[in-house]
């Protein structure tokens, strides 16, 4: 278990994101934003996944923090059954805001359990007011009780920015059991 609750321990993923997420704010290339957007999604995938497994925030549980580069980062527990968390983080100088909801539905098996979110993040420039919209990907954790343990994420992401009419994908861990 965890030392902390999960709103603790996301935002300790947005310290890598946010280095893209400037990178995406100077870009004039909509088609290069997306891409800074997908690189900082996959950077904070890396950093946001652990075997503990943190506590669950209480119903109107709130934190606040300031990220590595000034952004202010809020969020809330909005509802408990089933878990379910807003965020919202405004970059410095407002030069990126992100916002969305993510829920939990959690499957447990014999020797797995499979956690499954519901949500999204969207990801907006104000320097030219591109929206950029994804979704989460599956955790899979085998040999939870015996074995060793070991976690598979899985799934399509997709972005959309309907305005500019982009869109793109990648799918992780299409083959069960490969990197």
């Amino acid at each position: 278990m965890a030392p902390k609750s999960l709103l603790e321990s996301i935002p300790g993923s947005q310290c890598v994101q946010s280095f893209y997420l400037n990178y995406a704010a100077s870009c004039d290339d909509p088609l290069e934003r997306m891409k800074a957007v997908i690189a900082s999604s996959i950077a904070f995938l890396w950093r946001n996944h652990s075997f503990e497994k943190p506590l669950n925030p209480v119903l109107g549980e709130t934190y606040q923090a300031k990220c590595i580069d000034g952004a202010d980062l809020y969020m809330e527990q909005t509802c408990h059954h089933p878990p379910r968390s807003h965020t919202y983080i405004q970059g410095p100088d407002n030069r990126y805001i992100v916002h969305g909801w993510n829920e939990y539905s959690v499957k447990a098996y014999m020797n797995s359990a499979v956690c499954t979110p519901r949500g999204h993040k969207t990801f907006i420039f104000p320097k030219d007011n591109q929206k950029i919209t994804t979704n989460h990907p599956t955790d899979t954790f085998y040999n939870i009780l015996m074995g060793s343990l070991y976690q598979w994420t899985h799934g399509k992401i997709e972005y959309t920015d309907e305005e500019n009419e982009i869109s793109a994908f990648y799918e992780i861990g299409k083959v069960k059991g490969k990197t």
